[in-house]
């Protein structure tokens, strides 16, 4: 999909930028392409699990699921070892293949009554077509990727508006939701609570270890952002132009922002009682925290839709017009003596890695600048030859390692200490 700009209307535009991890001691980073998420092994394109799998025959129903049906075993009126018996084979039911009819067999030859085998095997029949469905034909991820904060679970939104809860180390389901919409953001983690927004212009609150729904607030507008959180607030946007600050307990509006004279899809920054958000009014904002009031504007000559950074007062902010502004966050004056152009538009949000500013533009080119004059540093600019475009964020690790995502089938890494340089590319798996 393609987004256009300068006043024409925005489509889904990237996805999701990779994300390292660790789990049990063992290192891993996930890599949603398209409609995929892999898990790769540093620095190689050896991969622990692909989402979904290649074979689905060999795909579990969720523990969720699994869960519900053992629950009924345990209460039929059959005894004890009977019972055991049915509950091994629910361990071992699939998404397809004969298992689920292996399971129906055992329980029609179980002494259970007849009311009771029915409800049974309907719930064993809508568990299977439900989350059998739900993996085909995702369309893509392209919100961030949420995660527990013990690493185990994976929390995944779609654009057909599943969202699945996975387990990291072996990309197995837990549970599996349907939103009730499209969902373009990404999920934002707060203990036992998830946050994402869909176009159906709402704001949902998740409870992460069950999938089931907390509240829901509805905006004005589609919700294209990933929420961000920030103390006991939400913050999210909307393709009407407003900026939101919901209560996280309560689900309600504590103040919204509606001076943007087009929609925001850009995920809001948060710093130092600041809110910092781009707009497609080719416009970047700054609102007071504590009520949404504007503190000051600039503008661009297109639209800003990549998350700005803010490091040491400064608010670093990419645009579609191939530039890179600094600013300084009391007032939005310039820290450089000019913005930095990239040449090409820039829609990935940069980070801050090896005392400098690293930027992708569309056009797979990278640079490393300084912050405090946006020139460019050594190894800068460094062209991912015959790549294709970049629209995923960039995604900072350990060691000031970046990664990059291209639309090709590539997955870049760079060091960026003590200047930019490639550490090779790894082709993900087919």
């Amino acid at each position: 999909m393609a987004a256009a700009a300068c006043g024409g209307r925005a489509t889904p535009h990237g996805w999701a930028p990779a994300r390292a991890v660790e789990v049990g001691g063992k290192d891993m980073v996930l890599v949603p392409y398209k409609s995929k998420l892999f898990s790769l092994q540093p620095d190689s394109a050896t991969a622990n699990w692909q989402f979904p799998p290649k074979d689905k025959g060999s795909y579990p129903v969720s523990e969720d699921a699994s869960t519900r049906i053992k629950e009924m075993i345990d209460a039929l009126s059959i005894e004890g070892t009977a019972k055991k018996e049915l509950e091994q084979r629910v361990d071992d039911l699939r998404l397809t293949g004969d298992t689920k009819d292996t399971l129906k067999k055992a329980i029609d030859a179980s002494a259970a009554s007849a009311g009771e085998k029915k409800d049974l095997k309907t719930t064993i029949d809508a568990a299977v077509t439900f989350e059998s469905d739900a993996l085909k034909k995702l369309q893509a991820i392209y919100g961030d990727l949420g995660l527990s904060s013990d690493g185990e679970t994976v929390y995944v939104t779609t654009f057909r508006g599943m969202v699945f809860a996975l387990d990291t180390d072996t990309g197995t389901p837990r549970w599996v939701r349907d939103a009730g919409s499209q969902i373009v953001g990404g999920v934002a983690v707060d203990g036992d609570m998830l946050f994402f927004g869909t176009k159906d212009k709402r704001l949902y609150a998740i409870d992460a270890r069950t999938g089931e729904r907390t509240w829901a607030f509805e905006a004005k507008g589609e919700v294209w952002s990933t929420p961000t959180l920030d103390g006991g607030a939400v913050y999210i946007t909307s393709l009407d132009g407003t900026v939101y600050a919901i209560d996280k307990a309560a689900g309600t509006a504590t103040w919204t922002f509606e001076g943007a004279r087009s929609g925001i899809a850009a995920q809001p920054v948060v710093a130092d009682g600041a809110v910092y958000v781009g707009a497609f009014d080719n416009r970047l904002y700054a609102l007071n925290a504590a009520d949404g009031t504007m503190k000051w504007s600039i503008k661009g000559d297109n639209w800003f839709w990549a998350k700005p950074v803010v490091e040491g007062g400064i608010v670093y902010a990419a645009s579609l017009d191939g530039k890179v502004y600094a600013l300084r966050a009391e007032d939005g004056s310039d820290a450089w003596p000019e913005p930095f152009d990239a040449g090409a538009p820039v829609r990935s949000s940069p980070v801050v890695a090896g005392e400098g500013l690293v930027v992708v533009a569309r056009n797979a080119v990278l640079y490393k600048l300084s912050l405090e004059t946006g020139e460019q540093l050594g190894g800068s600019p460094a062209d991912l030859t015959d790549e294709s475009t970049v629209e995923a964020d960039l995604a900072l690790v350990a060691e000031g390692k970046v990664y990059v995502l291209p639309k090709s089938s590539n997955f870049w890494i760079f060091a960026t200490e003590p200047e930019l340089r490639s550490q090779g590319s790894f082709p993900l798996p087919n």
